[in-house]
């Protein structure tokens, strides 16, 4: 009985120590941060990112406002997905989806383009 107790007590423990929460999730995209490097594509596939040139600014707060000079035409955010944010334009009732992806200290933006786009920020 006492192995058994202890066999238990042993699993249980591990366990718990084990499981840790997924830091990858939602949650890491609120924050402050650095544009750093954008993507265009000219249609050929040939597109790369390259640094950006002078320092922009976001910040995604957990209400879903938008603020900053790195996306000045949108105003408010919601999180449809794990992969998937909804924007909301200032001056038009249109809103538009975003594909999103946060690891580590990075965040990738890609908005809807007809050829490849995207914007890759840091946190700060």
């Amino acid at each position: 009985m006492k192995k058994s107790l202890f066999i238990i007590t042993a699993f249980l423990g591990l366990f718990f120590t084990a499981c840790k929460k997924n830091e990858e999730g939602t949650g890491k995209l609120y924050g402050n941060w650095k544009l750093k490097e954008t993507l265009a594509d000219p249609g050929d596939g040939s597109g790369r990112y390259i640094m950006v040139k002078e320092d922009k600014y976001l910040k995604m707060s957990p209400s879903g406002k938008i603020t900053g000079d790195a996306l000045p035409g949108l105003s408010d955010f919601k999180i449809v997905d794990s992969v998937r944010i909804e924007v909301y334009s200032k001056n038009t009732n249109q809103n538009s989806i975003f594909y999103y992806t946060v690891t580590g200290n990075t965040l990738t933006l890609n908005p809807p383009c007809t050829e490849a786009c995207g914007l890759k920020f840091i946190r700060y």
